[in-house]
């Protein structure tokens, strides 16, 4: 391994980790590197956003989920890491965690068996790094950083910046509101938005049940759109929680942003979450939208800051980081 064309092998890890490991992935292909895919096991939703980059050669289990105590870890981590040896392929010179518990199995199997670790930090965090950076950081070749602020974390850390992709078609002003908060949903949010008496609103529910919303008069409701990225681009405003849609929406395609952190998600009842949060909307442009102020008016106001904001520019990290993946482990002849 570490001759030729480099072969990595990247962790699409759910939710914003897959929108990261896609994102990665164009830029590693454009710089000449081969591209495979773990996925976690059952998300027909992040094998269809890699699949269309690379094969998918392995499914393997999360042991810890947002919110959940140390402990349920340290009970499952064993098994997942067993049936992570058992599904990761070896024969690749890199294997990139993206973040999650379902990055930390899968790249302690490709390591044993191998391949070297580049360690993606979290977009969300400022304050403290994620279990996934603590844990892999040791064992890491790079430690990949996507702010300025998480320096901290790690003294072998390279800010690359955030790592956001090609854009998936060039972005115009379709003149909608779209409103979306992740896989769980945001019923609060959604709530507020229908009082606001905001029109031609087009509204991804997630895990929320939509049939509320589904009657009002002007917009567009469903749970997900594996396209969502497009509706971005199309955009007037964007209404999303505390996540990678903001960053994408506000550096990627320049739209005005309103971020919404969610409380409903037990992952954000940390104080320092919320901190977080705060920062991201500052660095990215966005309008701050507190769970406090999540009411008719409170929308109201967000979306005319947000439309009275620029969103801040970023460069493509992952344009960085797959020039660093390609030269640390391709052919330098």
């Amino acid at each position: 391994m570490g001759r030729g064309r480099p072969r990595v092998l990247v962790a699409a890890s759910g939710g914003g980790h897959t929108g990261h490991a896609a994102a990665l992935a164009e830029r590693l292909l454009e710089a000449g590197a081969e591209v495979a895919f773990v996925v976690p096991e059952g998300d027909a939703w992040s094998e269809s956003q890699v699949s269309r980059l690379g094969p998918v050669v392995a499914r393997t289990p999360k042991f810890l989920d947002p919110g959940e105590g140390a402990l349920a870890g340290y009970l499952r981590a064993p098994g997942a890491l067993a049936r992570a040896l058992r599904r990761v392929p070896g024969g690749y010179d890199a294997f990139v965690a993206t973040g999650s518990s379902h990055s930390i199995a899968a790249a302690l199997a490709a390591r044993l068996k191998g391949s070297r670790i580049v360690t993606v930090e979290a977009t969300e965090r400022f304050l403290e790094p994620s279990r996934a950076l603590r844990y892999l950081s040791p064992i890491s070749s790079i430690v990949a950083l996507q702010w300025e602020e998480q320096r901290a974390f790690s003294r072998r850390g390279v800010v690359v910046g955030p790592l956001l992709g090609r854009q998936r078609e060039p972005p115009r002003d379709e003149g909608f509101v779209l409103v979306t908060a992740g896989t769980f949903g945001y019923r609060r949010l959604f709530d507020a938005v229908a009082g606001s008496g905001l029109e031609n609103v087009v509204l991804q529910t997630g895990r929320v049940d939509p049939a509320p919303y589904e009657g009002i008069r002007g917009w567009r409701v469903f749970r997900f759109d594996p396209d969502l990225e497009l509706l971005i681009a199309r955009a007037s405003v964007v209404v999303t929680h505390f996540g990678r849609t903001a960053v994408e929406a506000a550096c990627k395609y320049a739209k005005p942003t309103v971020l919404a952190p969610n409380p409903e998600w037990v992952w954000m009842r940390d104080p320092r979450r919320m901190a977080e949060a705060r920062m991201m909307a500052s660095k990215i442009g966005a309008a701050f939208l507190p769970p406090e102020e999540v009411t008719p008016e409170g929308v109201r106001r967000a979306v005319r800051e947000a439309l009275e904001t620029r969103p801040r520019g970023c460069e493509d990290g992952a344009i960085r980081l797959a020039q660093l993946i390609v030269a640390r482990f391709g052919d330098p002849g």
